[in-house]
């Protein structure tokens, strides 16, 4: 898979050189049942076409220039495992564009010409309720009012498990409060950070990309996977911890050697820092801030 950072305005170079496409638009954040739902849909349409399958994500979430609802700057799946997660899902090309101030601004009609169009779309997939241009103007509805015949739109309806919308907003809050074993009902596996895992005997120090967003402060149930370890163990996330880092008690004595790529695996949750063997009843992030 070939992935093209794109900052606006978009340059001719990029859009001259964009083969035709089948484009899945979305922030993808997790990769979740519904993203994937969007993923195979477009790759379908894109190998009856005979045509490559691209996917179109932002380096920032809307919301960090956006001024509406909470600010999200950590993510599920930060770029590199959003990008890994795609390339398992058949997707050639990922472009990646700089969600700045100025690309805001920018009109629905203006996005599509120089975005979709600009970058050979002969068909675009996205979920209903995905929005584009200036103050989220563009829907849809919009898109193919917009397209102008230039490609053909599939909308993918509403994903939904267990009488919920399947989304990210979903996934951040089981995270917010401790509810890691729900997350396979709606990401298709386990809540997963990679990184470096480091350590000997049941001690395992892992290291990972800070922007990762983390489960709230408890005692959890993990497990330390690469392609030639595999371990449960304890992880106690602390109120104030160091960013990029965790410490694994280990069930076993089996840690003999680093692993420079390693999977952090959220198992279950135990206890929370009181040791209550309960689930927060909220988040407690914003419990704490209200106190």
């Amino acid at each position: 898979m070939k992935t093209i950072a794109i900052k606006h305005p978009i340059a001719p170079s990029i859009q001259e050189n964009s083969p035709s496409c089948v484009l899945a638009l979305g922030f993808f954040d997790g990769v979740h049942l519904g993203h994937q739902k969007i993923i195979r849909t477009a790759k379908k349409i894109a190998k009856e076409k005979g045509l490559k399958l691209a996917a179109m994500t932002f380096a920032q979430h809307p919301s960090s220039v956006i001024p509406k609802g909470p600010t999200i700057t950590r993510f599920i799946t930060p770029i590199a495992a959003k990008a890994k997660i795609f390339e398992q899902l058949g997707v050639d090309i990922l472009y990646v564009v700089d969600f700045t101030r100025e690309l805001a601004q920018v009109p629905h009609q203006q996005f599509v010409d120089q975005y979709l169009c600009g970058l050979n779309s002969k068909h675009v997939v996205a979920g209903f309720d995905y929005k584009y241009g200036f103050k989220g103007k563009g829907d849809m509805n919009q898109l193919p009012v917009d397209s102008k015949g230039r490609f053909g739109v599939t909308m993918v309806s509403k994903f939904e498990k267990h009488e919920q919308k399947v989304s990210s907003t979903l996934l951040r809050t089981l995270i917010s409060t401790g509810r890691v074993e729900e997350i396979p009902h709606y990401l298709g596996k386990s809540y997963e950070m990679t990184g470096k895992a480091e350590g000997k005997g049941e001690t395992c120090t892992f290291s990972f990309d800070p922007s990762y967003y983390m489960p709230v402060p408890g005692h959890y149930e993990v497990t330390v996977k690469s392609d030639l370890f595999q371990a449960k163990g304890i992880c106690e996330v602390k109120p104030i911890y160091s960013p990029g880092e965790l410490t694994i008690t280990l069930f076993e004595d089996t840690l003999s050697q680093d692993f420079e790529s390693a999977t952090l695996q959220w198992n279950n949750f135990i206890a929370d820092f009181e040791m209550d063997i309960l689930h927060a009843q909220g988040d407690l992030r914003e419990l704490e801030m209200s106190m």
